[in-house]
Formats: structure tokens, sequence, C-alpha cells
């Protein structure tokens, strides 16, 4: 007696919803984050962060692997959507914050005569003759000048990094005539120069986030009718614009994101010495240094997460150290 056929086995069809499903849920954590970005408080993003990572570290569909395994993750590292750049860029709530945190710290330098305040443009830090004083009739700063500049450069650089900066000169109704400033119009201008190139020189800010401008005696904050309303309104005007005006400049955000993204490792570099032992190991191998600084990092990068586990099981969090897959591949 003939044996019967085995039934013929069909394929599977659906394979396909298991990447859709995939898929899908990718673009609404993405949708998730952006939400998030735009509306929640500062201080609850690192919570967001740490809850989203905690909710993707775990497969879907309950498989070995996670479907955002390993360090690329788009919330960890300088290119996640996490980053403080992108954090910058993107969040209006981020930039608001900041803009309030930097009106309060400007107010304790009230007595050197800066103020501010926000407007539709965006932060406006004002910047009277008393704190930025130059030369009669000139744009040469003077050293109470430098101190001034200083101490408002680094409350900025403490929030921002990528917005663009509006220097604005101003000066009162007196006309001017001189060889080098036939009137307000070029003294402004100079002096809005004069300022502009002193926080890129020396607080190092990048020159691409910059627009200075001359404006006379055209926009006074109070009448010229008396030599203190004179000497009020002759003032710099620092404007840290709103991102949603960003319009104003023809200059690329993207390439200057990328030029702070080198400076900030250039500036991690030169904080991280390497010991003189090393140094006679490598010498002047510079190349070699940074890949013993990039795997230095990679493994206090790799202790930090062991330790944040809770069971202290490396598989936790459904991913494995880079060190582990390698052994995995030569098994």
């Amino acid at each position: 007696m003939a044996r019967k056929k085995p039934a013929e086995e069909h394929e599977n069809l659906e394979r396909w919803l298991v990447s859709y499903a995939d898929f899908m849920t990718l673009l609404f954590a993405t949708f998730v984050v952006l939400y998030a970005l735009a509306q929640s408080d500062v201080n609850s993003f690192k919570g967001i962060e740490e809850a989203l990572r905690k909710a993707f570290s775990q497969s879907i569909f309950n498989s070995e692997s996670s479907i955002m395994e390993g360090q690329d993750s788009i919330l960890e590292g300088y290119q996640g959507a996490m980053n403080p750049l992108m954090l910058e860029y993107m969040s209006q709530k981020y930039e608001q914050t900041s803009y309030e945190d930097i009106k309060d710290e400007i107010e304790k330098l009230k007595e050197d005569g800066v103020s501010a305040e926000i407007d539709d443009r965006g932060l406006v830090i004002r910047l009277n003759s008393h704190a930025i004083q130059f030369a009669p009739g000139g744009a040469d700063l003077s050293q109470k000048s430098y101190e001034v500049l200083n101490a408002v450069a680094k409350i900025i650089k403490d929030k921002f990094s990528i917005h663009y900066i509006q220097v604005e000169g101003h000066t009162d109704s007196d006309p001017i005539s001189n060889p080098k400033y036939p009137s307000n119009w070029e003294l402004s201008s100079a002096r809005a120069s004069r300022v502009v190139r002193y926080l890129i020189n020396s607080q190092g800010f990048n020159p691409k986030l910059f627009i200075a401008t001359g404006l006379a005696d055209t926009i006074p904050v109070v009448p010229n009718t008396t030599a203190q309303n004179k000497a009020k309104n002759r003032r710099v005007e620092i404007i840290i614009l709103k991102n949603k005006n960003k319009h104003l400049s023809k200059k690329n955000m993207q390439e200057i994101i990328k030029e702070v993204q080198i400076e900030q490792k250039k500036v991690n570099m030169q904080e991280k010495q390497p010991s003189k032992a090393i140094e006679g190991l490598i010498g002047n191998d510079k190349e070699l240094l940074q890949n013993v600084i990039d795997l230095t990092d990679q493994y206090e990068n790799e202790n930090k997460r062991l330790d944040s586990l809770q069971s202290g099981d490396y598989m936790h969090d459904g991913s494995k150290p880079e060190f582990m897959e390698q052994n995995n591949e030569r098994k």
C-alpha cells in the first residue's frame, strides 16, 4: 500500500506584519518624542528619556533582541534626538524656559547697567552706556566693558550654542561727523561689529551665529531731551532670536550644528590629557591617541550602563556590551 504524501507546507505570507509593526512602533515613538520636546517642561526631559529608553530596550515581540539594540539608539549619544543641541534647536519649551533663566541671571547685573526682556523677537539683553563704554565718537571698548561682556557671554553660552544672535548698535540724536564715522549710522554699526568681534574672538562663539546691525538714533528707549536720556539711548542690544525667526538669516543651521559639534569634540580632546606614560608609548601619533580616548570613553560608558541596571545583569535591558557581541561572532 502506497504511503500518503505529506501535506505541503504553506508559505507564511504574513511575515511582513512583524517588520511593519516594528516600523509603526518606531514611527509612533518618533512623534511622541517630538510632541514631548514641544510640550514638556525642561525638568521632565530626563524622565522622558529614561522612560523611552527602558520601553524600547524590551522587544515588543518578546524576541531575544531589542528593536533598538546597541548604543546607536535615537535617545543616546551626540547623534540622538535628546542631544542638547537638538533640544535647543527643536523645543520651544526649552527655549522659553532658558530665556527666563537667563533673564533672572541678568537681573544680578542690573547695577552694572545690564537689563533683559523677552519680546516677539526673542530675549533682548540691553547694555546701556554704563555697561558698555565706548570712547567718545569711537568704537573702542573700555576695560569695564570687557568684564561685563564676559559675564553676559557666559550666561548665554550656558544655555544656547546654536541660536542666532543679533547685535544692534544704538546712538543718541547728537549728530557726529569725523573722518572715520561720517554719521551715527556708521558709528552704531561699528560699535555693534566691535561687540560681535569680541564675542567671537575672546568667547569662542561661532561666527555664523551673528548678525551685526547699526540703527543710529532711530529707536530710542526714551526721548533725546536730556543728557540722562541720551545716555540711556546710547546702548548695545544683544538679541537671542527665537527659532521661529531663524528665517531672518540665510545661514545654514545644519552646517552650524556640525561645526559646533566639531568644536565640542576639540574641547573634549583638550580636556582629556593623556598621562606621561601613555605619551611615551604613543608619541606624536594623534590617530592612535584618539583611538585610546575613544576606547576609554566606551569603557566608561559601558561601566555606567552596567551600574545603572537594577539586577546587575547585563541582559536586563536587552542589549549586550560590544565585547560580548564580538565573542559571539568568533564562536
